[in-house]
């Protein structure tokens, strides 16, 4: 592979000057023979970062020198040979991003070390974004979450960390599909989601929607919000009940209002839609729905 092939290909490719000490992080960055090289990644597609990591060493600025276990996961990834562990070996990543700004990796993975027992495993995508893995040699402290790393990320350092906890895995059977996955789901999520912690349980009934058609997504808001598509009290109200587990006294407490107040409303919706969202199924139904109208709202 040369220069002047890559650059037919992608005609955005660029070589990073000697001494530079920050890169644009809207490329991919590669190493080839003594040279840097830095593809726009809106040219790049999935399958071409596995051609290009294939035959170029990707190549990071300013982040930590890799562990030997940091390299053992790596090449793991590649070869997924690990194919049935069994719950003795499960392990789960977590994607997390950082907001563009001032940071120094190096103090960044000190600062989360303090959290986790063993050794902590990070794989970094760029300088802003990576997965941390934990396994049953790195895992967190008891009685820790990822929303105090957030917190004391943002207090000690005043980096804004935002954070996707993926499912365990017990083989490496799925890896690369499940690092894709949750790459997509977590890029997606921290778009709409105003929090700086998300699990993939909370994830999938939003990456679902997305999954529809233009014309499904407004046939389900129609077809199950009837007239109340346009309320946004209703539906703030409904999407709040669904929040709290169905449970009357703390939705009206997170609203503010009286408990008459919002069986008012509950026994509205039942009453133009039919739906009773007392009971599960049709209340997930009905969360979908709202999602799907809150979606072709924005859009």
């Amino acid at each position: 592979m040369n220069l002047q092939r890559l650059k037919r290909l992608f005609p955005s490719m660029t070589t990073l000057p000697k001494n530079q000490k920050e890169i644009d992080s809207n490329y991919l960055w590669y190493q080839l023979d003594n040279t840097i090289i830095g593809i726009d990644k809106k040219e790049i597609t999935e399958r071409d970062k596995m051609l290009l990591g294939t035959f170029l060493t990707a190549y990071q600025i300013h982040l930590p020198a890799q562990t030997p276990k940091e390299k053992e996961w790596e090449k793991r990834i590649r070869v997924r040979r690990n194919k049935h562990l069994g719950k003795e070996g499960r392990y789960r990543f977590i994607f997390f991003q950082v907001v563009k700004g001032q940071f120094e990796a190096a103090i960044f993975k000190q600062t989360l070390q303090q959290f986790f027992m063993g050794d902590l495993v990070i794989l970094w995508n760029n300088g802003n974004e990576g997965f941390i893995i934990e396994d049953r040699g790195s895992f967190l402290a008891e009685g820790l979450t990822y929303h105090h790393i957030a917190d004391t990320l943002m207090s000690e350092l005043y980096v804004k960390t935002t954070f996707f906890i993926g499912p365990y895995l017990e083989n490496d059977k799925d890896l690369e599909d499940y690092i894709q996955q949750i790459t997509q789901m977590a890029e997606s999520s921290f778009q709409k989601m105003d929090t700086g912690v998300v699990e993939y349980t909370q994830a999938y009934p939003s990456f679902l929607i997305e999954i529809l058609s233009s014309k499904q997504q407004q046939h389900l808001s129609e077809w199950i919000l009837k007239e109340f598509t346009t309320d946004q009290e209703a539906i703030e109200t409904i999407h709040m009940f669904i929040q709290c587990n169905l449970n009357v006294s703390e939705t009206a407490k997170k609203l503010y209002i009286h408990r008459n107040s919002l069986q008012y409303r509950l026994d509205k919706f039942f009453e133009s839609t039919g739906i009773d969202i007392k009971q599960m199924d049709k209340a997930f139904t009905v969360y979908l729905a709202i999602l799907a109208n809150m979606h072709n709202f924005h859009d």
